[in-house]
């Protein structure tokens, strides 16, 4: 019979065969932030990772209120300077290179290490200010993400917090004395 030839199942382009996600629990995803969150606080951690935080004064490094006012590249070159923290953006302007494989034909052309991850509290211009850096990456306080504390999976990625966001870490996260504040971050 010809309707013999048709019975198995026929793939179409619309099919999609690869998990691209994976559910982990909510608890176990907070944990890998705090735990991700509190090996930046390490400087041998984060001298693991690769970055060069010699002239740093302090890890993690807290500039005051003003930095979230930095609107340009120009000046937040200057700021990192004055902070002993450029050197970390130019190891990552170093490691700049074409990508290996089909992905330099996907607009992935070129692969670069990662550098520091300033965090600020309210975008007052800072992140058009650091966005162009090569290697910086730019969040908020509020919505940070494991793939930016710890990317490739390894801890001790070096941050840079502006103080406003510093404070703001134990409302968004809780301690153990008090609960978190923030609506995303609070039990169901």
């Amino acid at each position: 019979d010809h309707r013999d030839l048709h019975s198995f199942p026929t793939r179409r382009s619309s099919d999609l065969w690869r998990k691209w996600h994976k559910k982990i629990n909510q608890n176990q995803r907070r944990y890998a932030v705090a735990s991700a969150l509190a090996a930046s606080a390490v400087p041998a951690l984060v001298m693991a990772r690769g970055h060069k935080i010699d002239n740093v004064v302090e890890v993690p490094l807290v500039l005051n209120a003003e930095a979230e006012k930095c609107d340009r590249t120009k000046a937040a070159v200057a700021l990192l300077k004055s902070v002993g923290a450029y050197a970390d953006v130019e190891k990552s302007k170093k490691t700049k290179k074409l990508r290996a494989g089909k992905g330099k034909l996907r607009n992935r052309r070129h692969v670069i290490r990662r550098g520091p991850l300033v965090v600020y509290a309210k975008d007052e211009g800072v992140f058009q200010g650091f966005r162009n850096l090569p290697g910086v990456d730019v969040a908020s306080v509020e919505s940070l993400n494991l793939l930016k504390l710890a990317p490739g999976g390894h801890l001790g990625r070096f941050i840079i917090f502006s103080e406003n966001a510093f404070n703001k870490l134990d409302d968004v996260y809780g301690t153990f004395r008090k609960l978190s504040r923030s609506e995303e971050h609070t039990s169901e």
